[in-house]
């Protein structure tokens, strides 16, 4: 009997001490709206030792009800290998969130906010990495164009013949060459513009044959306008070098104000263009003022359309900077159309 009672309280004594030390993680949950979780957590963990007692991979499910989490946890802040718990929340049938737990020993319940960890699951301290210790390092970075002497943030990346990164030298309006150097933009062969030019020759309902000082570079470049009304190329005249002759049914008639827009050769600066730009402003009848995205360069290039018709400079409306003024008489109606075309 003795021997018995003897073995029954060795076996008891193994028992006890080989029940790994627990933390317990009580908490409250709740929702963004206020209310609590309901649902469940889900907790995974591969197999680790705590206290020299194995630990197998497993996991187990915790209902969560009105808010209330409690569950108890073998520690894993002094596991071998490293481990940590990772947690999987579902409600309503879905999974909500993920998180993971690095629990430390505890007497006294820990709250979510003790546990949660979103470092990774291998930390510790610092180590210290050389290049050379990693293959193939040193031949990567020495492949790599490094920066030279000359390199400035905020601009133009350009190559040295060392191979180095360098910036590009030059005054912010400067263009660089795939060379590297750089210089004023353009060479001679961007377009020149007349603009709102008069054609000369009689308007009188019996001349037809109007001249233009340059002659338009392309043809289908000129845009002639007869009282703001754009007339079209073989339709309305046609075009000989710098003649524009009007057909019979199409005649400028005494009073008729021609006006023409048109681009030659021989530029050296590449234009900037604003094209089909609506004012800002009120059309309301009452409103004068109506503003560009940016002032016209030249003013002469701003060509402002009221319903499809050109309006004229100085007699429909004045321009100061990047705003239109409209004179008395042109002021824009509700539901009436302005766009804007003009260079700048």
């Amino acid at each position: 009997m003795l021997g018995r009672m003897a073995a029954v309280a060795i076996l008891l004594g193994m028992t006890a001490g080989g029940v790994p030390p627990l933390s317990t993680i009580q908490d409250v949950l709740f929702k963004a709206d206020g209310t609590r979780f309901n649902g469940l957590a889900r907790i995974v963990w591969t197999t680790f030792s705590s206290g020299g007692i194995a630990i197998p991979q497993q996991s187990r499910v915790v209902r969560i009800i009105d808010g209330n989490l409690w569950v108890q946890l073998t520690p894993t802040t002094n596991a071998v290998p490293a481990a940590r718990y990772t947690v999987t929340y579902n409600s309503d049938g879905k999974i909500q969130f993920t998180e993971f737990w690095q629990v430390p020993p505890s007497n006294a319940p820990l709250q979510l906010k003790d546990v949660r960890t979103g470092d990774p699951l291998f930390g510790g301290a610092a180590t210290q990495v050389q290049e050379s210790d990693v293959i193939g390092l040193v031949q990567d970075l020495a492949s790599r164009p490094v920066r030279g002497s000359g390199f400035v943030n905020s601009r133009a990346a350009v190559v040295s013949s060392s191979g180095e990164i360098e910036s590009a030298l030059g005054a912010s309006s400067d263009c660089v060459r795939v060379d590297g150097t750089s210089g004023a933009c353009g060479g001679g062969s961007a377009p020149l513009f007349a603009d709102a030019e008069t054609p000369t020759g009689a308007a009188n309902g019996v001349n037809a044959v109007f001249t233009l000082v340059n002659a338009p570079n392309q043809a289908t470049s000129l845009a002639l306008y007869r009282n703001g009304v754009l007339q079209k190329l073989l339709v309305d005249f046609t075009l000989s070098s710098n003649l524009a002759t009007f057909y019979a049914a199409s005649t400028p008639q005494t009073g008729d104000i021609l006006t023409a827009y048109y681009r030659t050769l021989g530029g050296v600066v590449t234009p900037i263009f604003a094209d089909q730009e609506t004012p800002l402003g009120a059309v309301n009848g009452v409103n004068a003022a109506f503003t560009l995205a940016a002032a016209p360069n030249p003013v002469s290039s701003l060509m402002v359309f009221r319903n499809g018709i050109l309006k004229r400079q100085g007699i429909d409306y004045t321009v100061g900077g990047n705003s239109v003024t409209f004179l008395a008489g042109q002021i824009p109606q509700s539901g009436d159309n302005l766009t804007a075309s003009y260079r700048r």
